[in-house]
């Protein structure tokens, strides 16, 4: 005997070592958790997880790997004032001048052009939002602090808020809670154990044996997260809490009362502790064994949140509780004894429920009418379920988070997508700064705008989530035709007056004539005074020459007098005056005279031909202008069809430095990649927002097929497509580890119970108490929560947790059933008495678990709330009531089916009833 006690005290100093061992090598865990499991993680595959793979590379601006976050400055239902939009001016540019401060790359506020004001500027006026792309230098919760501190601006409400601030937010807050949750069931459990054991040294050991158990298991989940990357997520830590010491507690609870009853036998207390572990530790390897089964089938998934309930709950929770429970506990029973339940004098074992015993009793009684009770009691909220859940993480935090009131408040003012857009990206093995693949990108953009439940779709041809006019067809074509109708104009008039032009060829006709007669009347002057032999005078000569002419009729006026006796001066004193030289100036004046004449009459005939010529000009020039005339119309008709809605992006205009802001924004700095941002008209945490951006990416896939780009990379990021990765991977993922959990349990309670139908019995009983409890949870959560659906996760851990306990009290059940050594009773006997010495077990252990649960509440997280109120503590009600009806039942119609119900009468010891009771152990 004193062999047993001091192996099992040497077991007591191993814990105490490892328990000292575990509490110095512990992390720190809330950096870890805030570091590794505030956000949910989705395999890499995912294609919201392609696009932010795609965005941490994007280069440019160097705003790749940022968070991005949104200042959210609101004046309640009031437009901002001047004065306040100049507090607000200042406060913007306080961020601009102290980026390093805060690790800022980029600030986009609504005074930078016309876009971004259009974009960040509530129609009502009352809110605007200033976005920034922050580095990771600082953690999100500093990064926050500090951030929300520099937004504060006299005379409006601020908010900052974004995706990460919200998970870290949630991080804090399920952080905070589980703070409380530790503080109300460590204190819970201990009035609940002091009352069912009226001792007060028992329940301070359960809790210490669960608490090693805790301490020691999350020391070796958190260096497995830190060392191994093993999953974790922010529900670990409230799950291992409520799991170990819940379920913790229902094991010593079995195990001390059966330690009482042995010593109640007059047992030792040394052999006391080997029949209670032999017995009751048999009863707790069995049910820990299936819950292990069961957890380690979360290690199949794909998504952390599940994968972190193995490690969290199985390997280092469940494991490591059997171990204390099973090693630690026999050494205080071997050692203490009696005096473990002191000041309880007592050594009586546990009573028998009433209510179990009286449950059982009627059920093997009738059967059929007690199964009927159950389904009609359970089946319509089954049928009221409609499965719709809630993918909002925001719904987690309550309403008094300020990173919560600003999302609320952007979704207030802006259409609902505004707080969270879609960002579609395409990534080519070329670049994509050309005009043909911009062409195809501002097509794609016009097919998404189409889609329904779509506001506005930003990217690099349409950077204000519109159409550019003048990249496009329909404008360039009406500058053109513009210039068109100003060249027509111009040449009309060109036209007409070339056509309009008359050229009076007389005067020149006569210039001629005249011209040529005074060239003969001068040669025949110089011809007389010639013969005559002297000479005259200019002025002689020029006054005879008019003599003659007036005598024709052609006489010259005074003028032309005074200049022909100048000109004919002129030559008589070049030729030195001499009479030879008089005749030779008059024959040299002569022949000048007579060239001008004739010179004059070529005049005229070119001058005519010019004129013919330039009529033709006129007649060339209208017919070009009926051509313009006729182009200029198929211009106005091609711009008026659909045609003209045609992109077309001039080299100069996408060379341009307007042009390449768009591309900076909207383009990787490779020019490989590009994104458009859609805001979605609807909420974008909603399942209708998930499902539109799921089929965008088809949409997009399609339209780039037959394109230079048709073997280009399309995601869909954002919060919307992350949501919708959530829900496909959480839905494919609990239903494959729910079928594997249920086919693994199910056979290990085949191994416990002997037997193919029980276990079934004890699913089918499950499965309809988890739906059940969904149902009523949905109920109340829309009554008393205001909150309709359920969130997201509370279906997977009510589904856990409901089938982790019923187990457990169903293994319970069945080990006692089988236990029992009268072996010359009924099954509906045996089952009848087990269930009255097992149900005192069971009811104490589901108001334990149940006030563990109810811990959760006080947290404020949604989830929490709703796993608590309906998915546990209804379901444990439900099970109370349940079991002791549904499973005898079964036991009566599968071992009994033509026996008459039980009574007295049924007592007997005949050799068949002896073989049936026997058969059915």
């Amino acid at each position: 005997m004193n062999k047993f006690i001091r192996r099992y005290t040497v077991s007591f100093f191993i814990w105490l070592a490892v328990l000292i061992a575990s509490m110095v090598m512990l992390p720190n865990v809330s950096q870890l958790i805030a570091d590794k499991g505030g956000e949910t993680k989705i395999p890499s595959s995912a294609q919201s997880q392609v696009a932010d793979t795609i965005q941490s590379h994007w280069g440019g601006h160097k705003i790749g790997n940022t968070r991005q976050v949104v200042v959210v400055f609101n004046n309640g239902d009031k437009k901002i004032t001047s004065s306040q939009q100049a507090a607000i001016d200042r406060t913007i540019d306080d961020f601009n001048s102290d980026k390093k401060d805060f690790d800022i790359k980029k600030v986009t506020s609504p005074n930078q052009n016309s876009i971004t004001k259009k974009q960040l500027i509530s129609k009502d006026k009352t809110t605007e939002l200033v976005q920034l792309d922050v580095g990771k230098r600082d953690s999100v919760d500093k990064m926050n602090k500090d951030i929300t501190k520099a937004a504060k601006t006299d005379g409006v409400k601020t908010y900052v808020t974004g995706s990460d601030i919200l998970n870290d937010d949630f991080r804090i807050v399920t952080e905070q809670g589980l703070k409380k949750t530790e503080l109300i069931t460590v204190v819970f459990i201990l009035i609940v154990l002091i009352i069912v054991f009226r001792s007060l040294i028992v329940p301070f050991i359960s809790l210490l044996s669960v608490g090693v158990s805790y301490l020691v298991s999350q020391s070796i989940v958190m260096n497995l997260v830190d060392q191994f990357n093993f999953p974790i997520s922010n529900f670990t830590q409230i799950f291992m809490v409520v799991v170990l010491f819940g379920i913790g507690t229902d094991y010593n609870i079995l195990l001390f009362n059966e330690f009482k009853n042995q010593l109640s036998q007059g047992k030792d207390k040394v052999e006391a502790t080997i029949a209670a572990r032999k017995t009751a530790g048999r009863t707790i390897l069995y049910s820990g064994t299936s819950l292990l089964i069961g957890f380690s089938a979360l290690g199949l998934a794909k998504f952390s949140i599940y994968r972190s309930a193995v490690g969290g709950v199985a390997v280092g929770g469940v494991a490591v509780l059997l171990l204390v429970l099973l090693t630690l506990n026999p050494f205080f029973m071997s050692t203490l004894g009696q005096r473990i339940f002191w000041p309880s004098k007592s050594l009586k074992g546990e009573s028998k429920s009433r209510t179990w015993t009286f449950l059982a009793k009627h059920s093997v009684a009738h059967p059929i009418i007690a199964l009927l009770i159950a389904l009609v009691a359970t089946v319509p909220f089954v049928l009221n379920y409609n499965n719709q859940l809630d993918y909002d993480n925001v719904v987690e935090l309550n309403s008094g988070i300020s990173a919560k009131k600003g999302f609320e408040v952007v979704q207030d003012h802006f259409s609902k997508g505004t707080a969270e857009p879609t960002t579609i990206y395409i990534k080519s093995d070329h670049k994509l700064d050309n005009e043909k693949d911009l062409k195809e990108i501002d097509r794609i953009t016009k097919q998404v705008q189409q889609e329904k439940g779509i506001d506005s779709v930003n990217t690099v041809t349409q950077p204000g989530g519109v159409p550019l006019k003048q990249l496009y067809l329909s404008d360039q074509l009406n500058t053109l035709t513009g210039n068109v109708n100003t060249m027509q104009k111009g040449l009309k008039k060109v036209s007409k007056g070339m056509k309009s032009s008359d050229f009076n060829t007389t005067p020149l006709s006569d210039i001629g004539t005249s011209t040529q007669s005074i060239a003969s009347q001068l040669m025949a002057i110089q011809q007389s005074y010639q013969a005559a032999g002297t000479s005259a005078t200019p002025a002689q000569m020029v006054g005879q020459l008019n003599q003659q002419l007036t005598a024709a009729g052609q006489g010259l006026n005074g003028i032309q007098q005074s200049a022909l006796t100048s000109a004919v001066t002129q030559v008589a004193a070049q030729q030195q005056q001499t009479a030879s030289g008089m005749q030779s100036s008059l024959e040299g004046v002569a022949s000048d005279t007579k060239n001008i004449g004739t010179n004059a009459k070529l005049l005229q005939t070119e001058l005519e031909q010019m004129q013919t010529k330039l009529m033709a000009a006129g007649n060339g020039i209208d017919t070009v202008n009926d051509g313009l005339g006729q182009t200029n119309q198929y211009l106005k008709g091609l711009q008026k069809s659909a045609a003209s809605d045609t992109f077309y992006i001039p080299n100069n205009v996408l060379k341009s430095q307007t042009f390449k802001t768009s591309t900076d924004t909207y383009m990787s700095s490779d020019k490989k990649a590009v994104k458009m941002i859609v805001v979605l008209k609807t909420d974008p945490s909603t399942e209708t927002s998930m499902n539109r951006a799921a089929n965008l990416q088809q949409v997009v896939k399609d339209n780039l097929k037959g394109t230079d780009m048709k073997d280009a990379t399309v995601a869909v990021g954002g919060q919307t497509s992350n949501l919708n990765d959530t829900k496909n991977i959480a839905t494919s993922d609990f239903l494959r580890t729910a079928i594997i959990m249920i086919v693994g349990i199910t056979l290990a309670l085949m191994l416990i119970s002997h037997s193919l139908l029980q276990p079934v019995y004890v699913m089918v009983m499950l499965l309809l108490t988890y739906f059940t409890s969904l149902g009523l949870t949905e109920l109340i959560s829309g009554k008393v929560l205001n909150q309709d659906t359920l969130t997201w996760n509370t279906p997977f851990f009510t589904f856990i947790m409901l089938i982790a306990l019923g187990v457990d009290y169903s293994i319970f059940l069945i080990m006692q059933y089988r236990n029992n050594p009268d072996h010359t009773l009924f099954p509906s006997q045996r089952i009848v008495q087990a269930a009255g010495i097992i149900g005192s077990v069971v009811i104490s252990a589901v108001v334990i678990l149940g006030g563990t649960f109810a811990a959760l509440m006080p947290s404020g997280v949604m989830t929490l709330i709703q796993v608590a109120v309906g998915g546990v503590i209804l379901g444990l009600v439900i099970l109370v009531i349940a079991i002791p009806i549904v499973f005898p039942a079964l036991i009566k119609l599968t071992y009994e089916p033509f026996h008459m119900p039980w009574s007295k009468s049924s007592k007997t010891n005949s050799g068949d009833q002896t073989r049936t009771a026997r058969s059915s152990k």
